[in-house]
């Protein structure tokens, strides 16, 4: 795996098609037939309902069986968490705990033809991280430490341009929008926050459902949270 050449690639796509393709193609020369990523927490809960991969070349058998049975319960991905750091499946396996929903699972991933995989974290700025695995039809007994880390920064390169592909298409908050959520930031009420613009409170109030629309969030917590963690703290205060 030439890491550098694989950059390059990485940053020569302008959609995010050309940039599946480029990982796909690379993982595929190190044997790998499966690759999947989400961005964590999944929407904001790591919940099964609300996961949704940023890829997935998995079989739709086990996507399914991933989603009902193990995501955000899967024992891979929370040692990969823990270690912040990509483990080796046929290595680890042994130690994890296993519920009989989460074997389910991996069952057919190996009824699939998926025997063993390479999974890590990646993490973009503080608050924005994601999850990625590679997926081999064999146990990779080959698989040294370096290699290991050669795959973390395959995933993280894709994830970074990914969301630099992506960013462009999310909602854009108003110049009224961003001084509210900067308001927010500062933990002002929305009588404050009304005093402070002039306005009325209930326009206060439209203006953070539509905060929390655009952030796909729920409360105020969470708006803040997202708010520095993808960088929208900068961009609300220019």
């Amino acid at each position: 795996m030439d890491l550098s050449d694989y950059i390059d690639q990485v940053f020569e796509c302008v959609t995010v098609e050309q940039l599946n393709a480029v990982l796909t193609e690379t993982f595929g020369e190190i044997g790998a037939v499966a690759l999947v990523g989400h961005a964590l927490p999944f929407g904001g809960a790591r919940t099964a309902d609300r996961w949704s991969p940023i890829i997935s070349t998995y079989p739709d058998a086990v996507n399914r069986a991933y989603k009902a049975q193990a995501a955000g319960d899967d024992p891979v991905m929370n040692a990969a968490l823990a270690l912040g750091a990509p483990v080796h499946f046929s290595k680890i396996a042994r130690s994890l705990a296993w519920t009989d929903r989460t074997k389910r699972v991996f069952k057919a991933m190996s009824k699939a033809g998926i025997n063993d995989a390479v999974s890590t974290p990646v993490f973009a700025k503080p608050g924005v991280y994601a999850y990625f695995a590679a997926g081999y039809p064999s146990i990779q007994t080959h698989f040294s430490e370096a290699d290991l880390r050669r795959i973390k920064i395959c995933f993280s390169e894709y994830f970074f341009r990914y969301r630099d592909l992506t960013r462009a298409h999310r909602q854009t908050l108003s110049k009224r929008e961003r001084e509210v959520l900067v308001a927010i930031t500062n933990n002002k009420s929305n009588a404050e926050i009304a005093s402070d613009l002039g306005v009325s409170e209930h326009t206060v109030e439209t203006y953070v459902k539509r905060c929390f629309v655009k952030l796909d969030v729920s409360n105020r917590t969470e708006a803040v949270i997202k708010c520095y963690g993808v960088g929208l703290g900068r961009s609300a205060q220019s």
